[in-house]
């Protein structure tokens, strides 16, 4: 992507914020506060422990300056990247801790590494003994800072990760870099048991096969899949993102509330276009603002319903609607039942619950 386009995907905020939590960790035990590296990003301290916090890519790239600027360490990079451990992907990190193997936890990392705004793309070369990973960079984005940071950021996290899978410090047997030799280099000693070195034709990450094929200690099949299942939602929707598909964005907005929802004016401003904007775009989709939330309340609703405990005046509220009347008012135009109807007929009849993936399509013709 380029121009506007990748402009206004860099601003959006949909990547997961489990490295904020780390890089939390790391900055304290370089002697600075959460405001320092936050600045300039509206993310604040109380974001960093908030499991709904969403982040940009222009986020993070503003956060990298900011810790490379106030903590005036050239080795920053390698240090900051040892310490992103597996952690710092969330679901994905999940998926790869479940993998059978080193070689298939790196190829589902590499498979969905658009949900962790990977600027790099991992090609796998077979070889006798080892296995050679061409480190590339994607086309269409930018690093942060230079090269030599995004390279030192992704390899030593890599390093990171590997040794905690596989419960083993020696994982690399080379290390290739594409770049110069920069001024701290004589600092890479200190953050690679392996030799390596510059000015080569392609970055590359050399790791002998035995280590590949090796079964990982943590290896479930089941939860894997699971993972993968979640991973794929993941990446459908920030592919959607990249996209520009307002529609989906909107219903992934949407998606997020619980209780009275927000206008179509609040909605638009989060989502960086103009109301007139999001109208057009949603009339052009075939749907409407009205019709996305009727069908979220409708999935809320269901869900809810599901759960007897709750009564049906707790449920209107978590749908957001003022009281149980309307709620049972519009619960019967979409489904011609009752909400108490709907869940008598739940307890003898198998009732397959919609996932917030899973649209609606209804008829509002008299809503």
């Amino acid at each position: 992507m380029k121009g506007n386009t990748m402009t206004a995907f860099e601003d959006q905020a949909i990547y997961p914020s489990a490295e904020l939590f780390l890089i939390k960790q790391f900055m304290k035990r370089e002697g600075f506060h959460p405001r320092q590296w936050l600045l300039g990003t509206g993310l604040k301290e109380e974001h960093i422990l908030n499991p709904e916090t969403l982040v940009s890519l222009r986020q993070f790239d503003i956060i990298y300056h900011n810790i490379f600027r106030i903590t005036n360490r050239p080795d920053v990079a390698l240090a900051l990247g040892s310490c992103l451990n597996l952690s710092r992907w969330g679901v994905l990190s999940v998926a790869m801790i479940c993998s059978q193997t080193l070689g298939s936890a790196l190829e589902t990392g590499n498979r969905f590494r658009s949900i962790v705004r990977s600027r790099f793309s991992l090609t796998p070369h077979f070889r006798k003994d080892v296995t050679e990973i061409v480190i590339d960079r994607q086309e269409g984005m930018s690093f942060p800072l230079s090269p030599s940071f995004s390279h030192e950021l992704l390899i030593c996290s890599m390093q990171s990760m590997i040794r905690s899978l596989v419960k083993e410090r020696n994982v690399f047997a080379e290390v290739h870099l594409s770049y110069a030799p920069p001024a701290h280099y004589e600092s890479y000693e200190k953050y690679f048991d392996c030799p390596f070195s510059f000015n080569r034709e392609k970055s590359m990450l050399v790791i002998p096969n035995e280590l590949m094929l090796r079964a990982l200690p943590t290896g479930n099949p089941i939860t894997e899949q699971q993972a993968i299942a979640v991973c794929k939602l993941e990446a459908e929707r920030v592919a959607q993102v990249q996209k520009g598909d307002l529609t989906w964005m909107l219903r992934s907005e949407i998606g997020k509330q619980e209780g009275p929802l927000p206008s179509l004016d609040q909605i638009a401003d989060r989502l960086h276009v103009t109301p007139r904007t999001l109208r057009r775009k949603l009339q052009e989709a075939g749907t409407s603002y009205r019709r996305i939330c009727h069908e979220h309340q409708l999935q809320l609703a269901l869900h809810y319903l599901a759960d007897p405990k709750l009564k049906s005046s707790a449920v209107a509220h978590k749908c957001g609607f003022k009281d149980a009347a309307s709620f049972r008012e519009a619960f019967k135009r979409w489904t011609d039942m009752t909400p108490q109807e709907h869940r008598k007929r739940s307890r003898t009849t198998h009732v397959t619950m919609p996932s917030n993936n899973n649209h609606m399509m209804l008829d509002y013709a008299a809503a």
